[in-house]
């Protein structure tokens, strides 16, 4: 039975919340790029849509600086639980929808802002790209993208990060993908509770998936973590911008 109880389950990291679907973790701190799609949800008028949203840490910030914000999750749990973390005042501005990149559809120029943050790593190549697409699409003239994905520099697989680079080098698309992921994890791991495939990319590879959807680029760089042992390159993320 899903918790409707507004509750966060126990985690045995500090900084990230476990999901419900074996589909990685939430931070409990917005890192800068989640912080600007935060600021200007709430002040771009018109809804914001904030996919993969897990138990709501964006939206719920979006929420409280002014926006409505449509909060989509492949996970119905989740969503029931941000329900109920929703203080009563704001919850006319919030809409709740299952989701899933890359099959989600919206009609064209829906939203003002769009935050997918550490979802496109849990895609293949292909499926980014037409994630990144639909995104662009789905965006009023003007409209702000925002990503965040996992790097080949953090967790169990950053082991390979040196095949990365060579990879990446070499001119590969997507020089990140892991089909083995489950391989990585320490013995101490129930691997049935991960993806069985990762494909973890730098500001470069967001960039670029951005570029070719027709969107300028505003802003990519490498982004912190949350959790104690950060080195700064845990995650990418890109603000982009339909013209």
């Amino acid at each position: 039975m899903n918790d409707t109880s507004g509750a966060l389950p126990d985690s045995p990291i500090e900084g990230l919340i476990p999901t419900l679907n074996n589909t990685g973790w939430m931070t409990t701190a917005l890192d800068e790029m989640s912080v600007a799609f935060t600021d200007y949800a709430g002040q771009a008028g018109g809804e914001v849509l904030d996919i993969g949203c897990a138990y709501g840490i964006a939206t719920l910030a979006a929420l409280e600086k002014g926006a409505r914000v449509l909060a989509c999750d492949i996970e119905p749990g989740h969503l029931e639980i941000l329900e109920q973390r929703v203080p009563d005042d704001l919850r006319e501005r919030l809409r709740t929808s299952v989701a899933v990149l890359p099959d989600a559809d919206f009609p064209a120029g829906s939203f003002s802002a769009i935050l997918a943050a550490r979802v496109l790593h849990f895609l293949k190549g292909p499926d980014v790209e037409q994630a990144v697409g639909k995104m662009a699409d789905w965006l009023k003239p003007g409209g702000r993208l925002f990503l965040i994905a996992d790097t080949p520099y953090v967790g169990p697989w950053k082991s390979a990060a040196g095949e990365y680079e060579r990879r990446k080098a070499a001119g590969e698309p997507w020089p990140g993908f892991i089909a083995d992921y489950r391989s990585y994890l320490p013995d101490s791991v129930n691997a049935d509770e991960h993806p069985e495939f990762l494909n973890p990319m730098d500001p470069d590879l967001l960039a670029g998936a951005c570029e070719a959807a027709g969107l300028k680029v505003l802003d990519a760089r490498f982004l912190s973590g949350s959790t104690p042992s950060s080195t700064g390159r845990e995650h990418a993320g890109v603000i982009a911008q339909k013209t």
